[in-house]
This record gives C-alpha cells, sequence and structure tokens, in this order.
C-alpha cells in the first residue's frame, strides 16, 4: 500500500498511514511532555501510521517508521522537518 497524508489545517495535525488496518493502540513517542506525535499499530503490532500535532511547528521524525518516506512528502508540502 502507498502512504497516505492528510493534513488538517485547523487542528494543525497530520495523519500519515501506511496501511489501512484497525488501530489496535498508539504510541506516544513525544519528547516534550505533551502528546504531538503517536504511532499506530495494528493487532500484530505492525506500525500502520503516525499521527503528528503542531505540525506548523516543524515535525521530529526520530523513531517514527518509515521516516525515509515520510521525509520527502513533507518537503513536497513545504512542512519543516526537525533536526
Amino acid at each position: 500500500m502507498s502512504i497516505s497524508f492528510e493534513y488538517t489545517r485547523s487542528a494543525d495535525a497530520l495523519y500519515v498511514g501506511f496501511d489501512d488496518r484497525y488501530v489496535a493502540y498508539t504510541v506516544d513517542i513525544s519528547r516534550n511532555g505533551y502528546y504531538e506525535r503517536g504511532i499506530d499499530y495494528a493487532e500484530d503490532d505492525t506500525p500502520v501510521g503516525v499521527e503528528f500535532l503542531n505540525v506548523s511547528r516543524g515535525i521530529d521524525l526520530t523513531d517514527v517508521p518509515r521516516a525515509d518516506e515520510i521525509a520527502p512528502l513533507l518537503r513536497k508540502h513545504h512542512i519543516r522537518e526537525l533536526a
């Protein structure tokens, strides 16, 4: 499946989907103490998507599955990637 990319300006949120399977659970991988990055997993522990909040501040791809595929999409949509 190809990667889906859905940005919602009013929420300043981005969802990048890898798979359309049911999300069994989400793991918060934020670094600053409040939720802004979460990885969604299927029941078999396969990552199915990633949610990013506060996108206008830039996106940290550290520890994000398929970051190498997400990075070019960020550039294409003029979203800053944080180092």
